[in-house]
């Protein structure tokens, strides 16, 4: 079987860390790949799993477990709707509005919703390359990958890495 680029593990010290980072590619399909490394990192994202996705203020994406997580909001959401008041159906649109339940089907692949890509300032169309960034218990979706280059340097200024 052939396959397009080069293992992950190709990487510099990839065994190394707790955080990984890799970018993927959001298809036209609105299918995200779930590279097999990241998966291996954090086994919740890994296929046939459910996740929550938080839709945050700076046009970033957090993905949580859906267990716990997206359990909790499930309750929230039955707690408000029981109160059956006008500010109990303000706090229930503003959860569906930034909580959103996403599936990783069995071929790795994750259909992410429009929600999703409106936060990560995309348009409705196209493909386009993302950061997926997997840290202890969360990973994030980011589309502003030359912001967080420029980042990156600006730490690494603080080493001598020459």
């Amino acid at each position: 079987m052939a396959t397009r680029g080069r293992p992950t593990q190709f990487q510099i010290a990839a065994q190394l860390g707790k955080s990984w980072r890799s970018v993927v590619e959001l298809g036209e399909d609105n299918r995200l790949p779930i590279p097999v490394d990241v998966a291996r990192r954090a086994p919740w994202l890994g296929r046939d799993r459910a996740v929550l996705a938080v839709l945050e203020e700076d046009g970033s994406a957090t993905l949580l477990p859906y267990e716990p997580y997206g359990q909790r909001i499930e309750a929230k959401l039955e707690e408000l709707a029981k109160a059956d008041t006008p500010d109990a159906e303000d706090l229930i649109r503003a959860i569906r509005a930034t909580r959103i339940r996403l599936a990783i089907y069995g071929d790795g692949r994750m259909l992410i919703s429009n929600d999703v890509r409106a936060c990560l300032e995309l348009s409705p169309k196209g493909a386009f390359f993302l950061s997926l960034t997997v840290e202890a218990g969360k990973a994030t979706l980011n589309a502003k990958g030359p912001r967080e280059i420029s980042e990156a340097h600006r730490l690494l200024e603080t080493l001598e890495l020459d």
